[in-house]
């Protein structure tokens, strides 16, 4: 536990799995940043628990205190990634939120060093990867580490692709004007597609005696993009893509054989009203045709539909041509965020990518 005394009575210390209240306390600091805007539940009870079980020590996940009360937060994802024919271990860094009373007061800035402090301490991990949305408070935060002469790298900037599944629900939670709404039905992105599959292909939830050939398919993209997510083995990915109402795994087959897969999280939007939106998270479907990919985005569109959601993004990673997105009326959207690596080995250089095999959180 560390004490912070220029902050009287605040210590940082391992999370201590008060998730309501991590919850309310984010709600709180991210209205105020956002004002009316809409904005991912990412705190949302059920999710973090999702993730806390993604990682083997506690002390990956952890909070700031005071007299009981939650100020701030933080999580460490640990993971492996193939880099030019070497696999690096890593940390998804994530969720940083703090109260909005204690920003500028050093508190974010604490909480992350003895991230680092404890990613050293638990294992020695080669960097940690980190999203930040342009303009958001943790942007700013990250840009002084820089200027102070932290070890951090540039990978990407990824853009959002959206396609709307319900415009009037997605339209009244966004507050989309008419320009907006108008556009959208231009695009025919308003409406769903037939939903009709290829001959000889199928789409269902993933089985249990798929995984062996669900993680072959998905450590496939280490030898094609330039940092990627690898998978140790069946027990590691199942935490990952199977999860109720969290993380959901669909299944891709020809002729009953596995040749794809999709895997997608579930998110609640908080706009004028909550609605759950599907978030894209490990895909393949490679060995399909252009039509094929078509036909399967097409499905699951409709299987989304079938389930309330509102509408499904991704994110421009690259690791797969995305061609067929498009084909299946999704558009670019306004939002984006820019992913560093903060580097610990001495001498790695990771620079600028085009292609990431990794989630979006």
């Amino acid at each position: 536990m560390l004490d912070l005394t220029d902050l009287q009575g605040v210590t940082i210390e391992p999370f201590r799995g008060d998730l309501e209240a991590l919850e309310r306390m984010a709600h709180h600091a991210w209205r105020d940043e956002y004002g009316l805007a809409s904005f991912p539940n990412l705190y949302r009870p059920e999710f973090v628990s999702y993730l806390m079980r993604l990682a083997p020590d506690s002390r990956h996940f952890i909070a700031a205190y005071r007299n009981g009360e939650i100020l701030a937060f933080l999580a460490n994802i640990p993971r492996t990634f193939a880099y030019r024919g070497q696999n690096f271990r890593a940390i998804l860094s994530c969720l940083l939120v703090s109260r909005k009373e204690y920003a500028r007061r050093g508190l974010a800035q604490a909480i992350i060093n003895e991230a680092v402090r404890i990613n050293q301490e638990i294992t020695s991990y080669d960097f940690a990867l980190l999203y930040l949305e342009s303009g958001h408070r943790s942007s700013q935060l990250i840009e002084k580490f820089k200027r102070e002469g932290a070890p951090l790298q540039f990978l990407k900037r990824m853009h959002v692709l959206g396609r709307v599944l319900d415009l009037e629900r997605v339209a009244y939670s966004e507050g989309l004007k008419n320009w907006e709404k108008m556009a959208i039905k231009m695009w025919g992105a308003n409406r769903l597609p037939s939903g009709r599959l290829p001959d000889g292909l199928s789409l269902e939830e993933l089985r249990p005696a798929d995984l062996p050939e669900a993680v072959g398919l998905l450590n496939s993209y280490s030898q094609r993009a330039d940092l990627a997510r690898v998978w140790s083995g069946p027990e590691e990915l199942n935490k990952e893509i199977s999860c109720p109402n969290v993380s959901t795994t669909l299944a891709v087959r020809k002729q009953g054989r596995l040749v794809g897969l999709i895997n997608y999280l579930e998110h609640d939007h908080l706009g004028k009203s909550v609605e759950r939106w599907a978030w894209m998270n490990h895909l393949h479907l490679d060995l399909l045709t252009t039509e094929e990919k078509k036909g399967i985005i097409s499905s699951f569109l409709n299987h989304l539909a079938g389930r309330g959601m509102v509408g499904v993004i991704e994110w421009n990673k690259q690791y797969y041509s995305q061609g067929f997105l498009y084909r299946n009326r999704f558009f670019p959207y306004f939002r984006s965020v820019n992913l560093y690596a903060w580097v610990f080995r001495s001498g790695l250089q990771l620079g600028k990518m085009k292609k990431i095999y990794e989630v979006q959180i």
